[in-house]
């Protein structure tokens, strides 16, 4: 059962209030491994290993663009030994969409800290036709829904940012969800697509080898990974889109469990360490604290809930 948000728990307890004691950590990523979320989930694990002495494993429970791991995280015991590195928009859109009929809402989860901020690139094959995004409209609006745009999944968080750049640019794309990062860059390769919208640590490799190019980013700023591609705003069209990947717990998690597992994300965000893995992977560490992530979370929503009712038309 799912009610109004609550307000987030007051970050005030010390760190070492509360400890595993050697118990197991399980962290739940919503998605096949190999992703950025798996990524950046098993990267965070190792440091919070090294911080909690403690084993944190890492449980991939993909499916439902992950309202499976989220239905497992919320019903889970409120103690500090089930956790999920969830993906934003992913989430809010599974609640939001009434369609689906999630088992929770916002108010189901704990924040605790925000880990990961990323920025979806518009991508397209580097020997192909289209040289930017307004290539690409100006395409999808001399053949509307012709243009095929391959997604993460429907209603992902490679989706939605595609239906904001539909309702922006007045143009309908024929969007192809594919289960995953990897068969939609595949299809691209392979001209089953025309363009893909995907995660920076997923398009680097093959825009790095020469096969596809980067012709946006949906973020608010440039990627520090793709210098040359201007974000949409630059390029005209009033679109920010990014993706945040933050470490949530079911609701009720106590105020000083909370507390020792902010402590600990925001102690491998400051890590030399991690954030050199990171960037080797074009993951960009951004750390923000419960009460931060929260008003986040918020917003976040506002900007997806016109969007849903697009993408099913």
């Amino acid at each position: 059962m799912v009610g109004t948000p609550a307000a987030p728990l007051a970050h005030t307890a010390r760190a070492a209030d509360w400890s595993p004691r050697g118990r197991p950590i399980t962290l739940i990523v919503p998605f096949a491994a190999g992703g950025t979320t798996d990524v950046g989930a098993r990267l965070l694990a190792a440091a919070m290993e090294r911080e909690l002495a403690t084993s944190v494993q890492v449980v991939n429970k993909p499916g439902a663009t992950t309202q499976i791991g989220a239905t497992e995280l919320a019903r889970a015991r409120p103690d500090g030994f089930t956790l999920g590195l969830m993906s934003m928009p992913s989430l809010s859109m599974t609640y939001l969409d009434t369609e689906r009929r999630a088992p929770y809402n916002r108010a189901s989860f704990t924040p605790i800290a925000h880990f990961i901020a990323d920025a979806n690139m518009l991508a397209v094959q580097s020997a192909g036709r289209f040289r930017s995004a307004g290539d690409l409209v100006t395409a999808a609006r001399a053949e509307p829904r012709r243009i095929r745009v391959g997604t993460v999944g429907l209603m992902s968080n490679a989706h939605l940012p595609g239906v904001a750049l539909e309702r922006v640019a007045g143009v309908r794309f024929a969007f192809v969800h594919f289960n995953g990062a990897a068969p939609a860059i595949a299809a691209l390769l392979g001209g089953n697509v025309d363009a893909v919208i995907n995660g920076s640590q997923s398009t680097l490799p093959q825009e790095r080898g020469g096969a596809l190019r980067a012709i946006g980013t949906f973020g608010p700023e440039r990627s520090p990974f793709f210098p040359d591609a201007p974000t949409l705003i630059e390029q005209g069209f009033d679109v920010s889109q990014p993706s945040a990947f933050a470490l949530l717990g079911p609701a009720g998690l106590p105020a000083e469990v909370v507390a020792t597992l902010t402590a600990t994300v925001k102690r491998a965000a400051d890590s030399e360490e991690v954030r050199r893995r990171m960037t080797d992977l074009a993951l960009t560490v951004r750390y923000m604290d419960p009460t931060a992530l929260a008003a986040y979370w918020a917003e976040a929503e506002q900007r997806q809930r016109p969007l849903i009712e697009l993408a099913r038309q």
